[in-house]
């Protein structure tokens, strides 16, 4: 049994895009599970006139009576979700035609894997193709910082996940085993296709297909972990070095990881003193740049730590943003 677990929020503009795109496979599913975290716009209404049109499509709409944000919310859709296999899928997506039938191809060949992420190709809201500056050593748009051959298969271990989420959601296949891992040890404190990414990876499954099977739509509500990557030009540039939130992005996303990874493995991490090191700095760096203290920074640099979590430019456009006093 195939499962489909998407969550929607106001998406009212691209849902019946993506859920066309869902039941026009080459390969069928069995269930499209779909919660709604309270919309407010015209979202419920389009799912369940097109549910009028196609009685034969296997959906399943639950509404949220109040807002539980996109991580509980995710929770409850795969909980919701019986398939011994289980896609992910954000309302605002475009299926390619044979994601299904290719990824199960891949998931029955080799029953070691627990989770399979496919690669994407990036549009706009309208739909069109986006370019970006892709870096030699990087893959999947820059996602997975280290290069794989194109069309092949990587395994991916649990200490990548330390530090780093490489795959989407929406990127995601995985077995009931890891659902039934997941819901036992859910967190949210880091995103839920990560904690899905690390459990996989504990359990010695998780695997990266180098390989486009999806349209990730990338639009004003929908930025996340590319934002840099389609914001062109000095100005915005300016703007997000003087940007509080964006200073302390890795140090935050790194000491919610740890600790997440701490939760579902403690004897992992005890095993790597290298963790908690990085951990106790990070805490005290978000704390010097919230109070913009220049000289805390500056001795920072020291560290090895500093070195691991952000390249010299963003160490220096720390120091720069700790000299902007009063902005």
């Amino acid at each position: 049994m195939i499962s489909v677990a998407m969550t929607t929020y106001n998406g009212e503009n691209f849902v019946l895009e993506q859920i066309n795109s869902i039941f026009h496979q080459t390969r069928n599913i069995d269930e499209l599970i779909i919660v709604d975290d309270h919309s407010s716009d015209q979202t419920i209404p389009i799912i369940l006139h097109l549910m009028q049109e196609h009685p034969d499509w296997p959906i399943k709409v639950y509404v949220n009576t109040k807002n539980l944000g996109y991580k509980r919310n995710f929770e409850k859709a795969i909980a919701l979700s019986n398939g011994d296999h289980i896609f992910l899928s954000d309302q605002d997506d475009v299926w390619m035609e044979n994601k299904v039938e290719e990824m199960m191809r891949i998931m029955e060949t080799d029953p070691q894997i627990e989770v399979l992420a496919s690669s994407f190709d990036l549009i706009d809201q309208d739909g069109r193709l986006l370019e970006i500056d892709e870096d030699p050593d990087r893959s999947n748009h820059n996602f997975l910082l280290k290069k794989v051959e194109k069309d092949s298969l990587t395994p991916m271990s649990l200490e990548e996940f330390a530090y780093h989420n490489y795959f989407q959601g929406c990127a995601l296949v995985m077995t009931k085993k890891i659902r039934q891992l997941f819901l036992e040890n859910f967190t949210d404190i880091i995103p839920h296709d990560w904690l899905i990414n690390m459990l996989a990876a504990r359990e010695g499954g998780m695997v990266y297909y180098d390989h486009p099977l999806f349209k990730y739509r990338i639009h004003e509500q929908n930025t996340i972990g590319m934002t840099g990557e389609v914001e062109k030009g000095i100005r915005a540039k300016w703007s997000r070095m003087n940007d509080l939130k964006i200073r302390q992005q890795f140090a935050k996303e790194r000491m919610e990881s740890l600790t997440a990874l701490e939760k579902i493995d403690p004897d992992f991490f005890a095993k790597h003193e290298e963790y908690v090191r990085m951990r106790d700095f990070c805490k005290a760096h978000c704390t010097y740049l919230e109070n913009k203290q220049f000289f805390r920074l500056l001795f920072q640099n020291i560290d090895p730590d500093y070195k691991l979590l952000k390249p010299w430019t963003a160490r220096m456009y720390d120091l720069v943003f700790a000299l902007q006093k009063g902005k």
